[in-house]
């Protein structure tokens, strides 16, 4: 089976490692690497410089770039694919760019799959998860795990669905990067960053989805007394001369369920339940934007 992977930047060069005993591999980037340019000399592959015809031999298409140019190299490939083929964007653009990159290739009898990529693969490699969502999605279940890389189709998913759950993930691990940051150079300023390890050992003994919804559910109870904690660590980095940006974020959700908590109390045992406590907010945070 004939494989083109466009994009040799991290993510094209791994899978195209992983993938090279398994397809008759195609490399292609417009600007190639020194390090894309070894790989396909390991490999003894061609690397092209260019979509054109030749697309039109390969049974698949895997597009490894970055998010700003997903639906122009989608459109790019959808002129020359056969039809049958099947393409999977594996790129981080939005769920819209990528329902459109997904309406370029069935237009042309193509196959696509929307495949997000839920880790970093600097750290974990071929064995970061993947998620699938299309209707060829099964297709790509089938390539992916060949390369032994653990990847999952979502049922009754369309394309977008997949990037659409990463970009969730990237709200909570991306404002956690930030916060991490906040927090050790904090407390490396002040001297304390190994204990402070050793008091966030709870997290990893409860394990952080159970911490997660932990916090989330009484959040509802608790709000007031948290938002008075955050300004209380505001103020504590001020004087450190390491001022907040991403935790006076924060402030301002908890500001808002402040508010939220005085107009419209919840019902009684809301916090008892992540569900509920989850509703209850979710009701509370679109009548803050019609406020707004």
């Amino acid at each position: 089976m004939k494989l083109a992977i466009i994009g040799c930047g991290e993510v094209g060069r791994l899978y195209a490692a992983a993938a090279a005993p398994h397809f008759e591999l195609v490399l292609c980037d417009a600007y190639p690497s020194a390090p894309a340019k070894e790989l396909a000399e390991r490999l003894g592959v061609e690397l092209k410089s260019s979509m054109g015809p030749w697309l039109a031999d390969m049974d698949r298409v895997w597009a490894c770039v970055t998010g700003d140019v997903a639906v122009s190299v989608a459109e790019q490939a959808a002129g020359h694919l056969r039809e049958g083929a099947l393409y999977a964007d594996l790129s981080t653009a939005n769920s819209a760019d990528k329902r459109t990159a997904a309406g370029l290739l069935e237009a042309q009898s193509a196959g696509y799959v929307d495949i997000a990529i839920m880790g970093a693969v600097g750290l974990t490699g071929v064995r970061t998860n993947l998620l699938a969502a299309g209707r060829d999605a099964a297709s790509a279940v089938t390539d992916f795990s060949q390369l032994g890389a653990p990847i999952r189709a979502l049922e009754d998913a369309a394309a977008g669905d997949a990037i659409a759950l990463k970009l969730l993930r990237t709200v909570l691990t991306k404002g956690l990067e930030a916060l991490g940051v906040e927090a050790l150079v904090a407390a490396e300023s002040q001297g304390v960053r190994q204990e402070l390890y050793r008091v966030l050992e709870d997290i990893d003994t409860e394990g952080f989805t159970n911490f997660l919804n932990a916090v989330v559910r009484t959040h509802v109870l608790h709000a007031e007394r948290r938002f008075h904690e955050v300004d209380r660590a505001i103020a504590q980095l001020d004087e450190a001369n390491l001022p907040s940006s991403v935790l006076a974020g924060s402030r301002e959700r908890y500001e808002q369920t402040v508010q939220a908590l005085s107009d419209t109390p919840p019902p009684q045992g809301t916090a008892e339940n992540i569900d509920s406590a989850v509703t209850w907010l979710l009701e509370s945070s679109k009548a803050a934007a019609k406020q707004h």
